[in-house]
């Protein structure tokens, strides 16, 4: 039986508003070692952005660097991997072909069909890599003026990869967004216009497809279509998501078991709703060493906000003001605000940044306000 560990969206060197969360990503990777070393795959697949930007700073370079010695070297388990949207093809390609006994990377067309071969007691399994397909590139390799999107250049490029695929079994990895998977907040477009979906029937005849892009651990199409989702949380929306590395175990006619091994942060991200004062009073539950967001519920102004939320979460990290989200501008908008009374601007003003009325209360103090206005001969 054939074993890997699958991965992706590492995005090493990742800032998350204004938090380095490179030790947090050391952490994680230390993670990965140990399941490595427990699991004792027969290869580790990292299914692109590696890097959170194209340029990726010289720390994050020098700990992936490091990621790769101790996997490859002191563990001599085999890496495959592709490069993202994020990454840079050529940078996370650069010394492929020396690197290609232990570290085959696959950031060109040219090497999309050319296999990494793992052997078991069955006899091999071919294991290659799609690099993150812009539709004009294949297009233009190809010479075919019918690829014009995502699905059908993956399409293409897939079909071309089976056709040179002589084992029974195959193992691909891509950096696509499937039809059907499940979207955060920190995902980059791939495309602008809607064209940057894959339809699953694309990957048809291969046994597992180890997938990135997407950050939330999912199958779509079937079972053998899998993202693995990134190690760590990189967004508000993903703060419910349970991060892990997936486990693909094949047999001998290449049916996968399938498992989430679970990563433990180093740091979790945590987002505290609800008044300021229960909040910085330590009323919700989170260790203090967390990475905080705060989604403050009050209407009044806080002062200070995030000196003293920071004073009881070391680590916070943004604060939002829910009610200022609530609201809507449509009454303040389309009209000629010389012609409405000070008095129904205020109501409206009021509403559209509360999402509520005034009350009786608060309507009684405006009117007194502006009476004083008008008796010092302000004109409302």
């Amino acid at each position: 039986m054939a074993r890997f560990l699958h991965t992706a969206d590492l995005h090493l060197g990742k800032i998350l508003y204004n938090e380095r969360l490179l030790d947090d990503q050391a952490a994680m990777l230390a993670s990965v070692l140990s399941l490595i070393d427990s699991q004792q795959p027969d290869a580790l697949l990292i299914a692109g952005d590696v890097f959170d930007r194209s340029v990726p700073p010289s720390e994050a370079v020098e700990l992936m660097d490091h990621f790769l010695h101790a996997v490859c070297n002191e563990r001599a388990v085999p890496i495959v991997m592709i490069p993202g949207n994020h990454d840079s093809a050529d940078r996370v390609g650069f010394g492929a072909r020396l690197l290609s006994d232990s570290v085959h990377i696959v950031s060109t067309l040219e090497r999309s069909d050319t296999p990494f071969i793992v052997e078991d007691e069955h006899g091999p399994v071919h294991v290659f890599g799609l690099p993150f397909l812009e539709p004009a590139r294949v297009r233009a390799w190809l010479d075919d003026d019918s690829i014009r999107d995502h699905n059908s250049a993956t399409h293409a490029m897939v079909a071309r990869i089976r056709s040179a695929a002589p084992a029974k079994r195959s193992v691909l990895l891509a950096h696509a967004f499937v039809t059907g998977g499940l979207t955060s907040d920190s995902e980059r477009p791939l495309t602008i216009g809607g064209l940057e979906t894959v339809d699953a029937s694309a990957f048809d005849g291969i046994d597992y497809v180890a997938l990135g892009h997407l950050h939330r651990a999912q199958s779509v199409g079937r079972d053998g279509i899998q993202y693995s989702g990134s190690p760590l949380k990189y967004s508000a929306s993903e703060v419910n998501y349970k991060k892990s590395i997936t486990q693909i175990d094949m047999d001998e006619m290449g049916q996968c078991v399938i498992e989430r091994l679970p990563l433990k942060p180093k740091r979790d991200l945590v987002i505290m709703e609800g008044r300021f004062e229960s909040i910085v009073a330590g009323d919700h539950k989170a260790n203090d060493s967390d990475l905080i967001i705060a989604r403050i519920t009050d209407k009044g102004p806080v002062y200070n906000a995030m000196t003293r939320l920071r004073m009881r979460w070391p680590n916070a990290l943004h604060i939002e003001r829910t009610h200022r989200e609530t609201g809507s501008l449509a009454p303040l908008t389309g009209v000629d605000h010389r012609e409405k009374p000070v008095r129904e601007l205020f109501h409206a003003f009021f509403e559209a940044i509360s999402g509520e009325s005034l009350s009786t209360e608060e309507t009684a103090e405006l009117d007194t306000v502006l009476a004083e206005l008008r008796s010092g001969g302000l004109e409302l």
